[in-house]
């Protein structure tokens, strides 16, 4: 049996952001928690790095789209599917995501899109 995959959410919303992770574990998931840009950076200095990372695309200090912009310049996390969690309308194409998932959304619709990011393991931005 292969090792859980892992997720990191970030979401500066405190109640959103247990919510989400619980909802994960309860999945078998290992869950990596951040409550910002900064945060999400120090999580992902460390090994082992997540398979998709979850981001809510408005945060103080560095906004989900920055977060993105940071993780998509740097070589060893470039790779990771990202998934941004959004009440906006981003234009296509706009933010280099994998996933946009527009709030409010259940936990179907969030599994329907973390699972098959975690299987292919990257590949085209939306």
């Amino acid at each position: 049996m292969s090792a859980p995959h892992r997720i990191l959410v970030v979401d500066d919303n405190d109640a959103l952001r247990e919510n989400l992770a619980e909802c994960l574990e309860g999945e078998g998931y290992h869950v990596a928690v951040a409550g910002d840009g900064r945060g999400a950076l120090a999580s992902l200095a460390q090994d082992p790095l997540p398979g998709v990372i979850l981001i809510d695309m408005m945060m103080p200090g560095m906004s989900g789209p920055e977060l993105v912009s940071r993780i998509r310049a740097e070589p060893r996390l470039a790779g990771i599917p990202v998934v941004l969690a959004t009440g906006m309308s981003p234009a296509r194409g706009s933010i280099p995501v994998d996933a946009i998932l527009q709030k409010p959304f259940g936990i179907n619709e969030l599994l329907d899109t973390v699972r098959p990011l975690l299987e292919r393991g990257g590949g085209e931005r939306s």
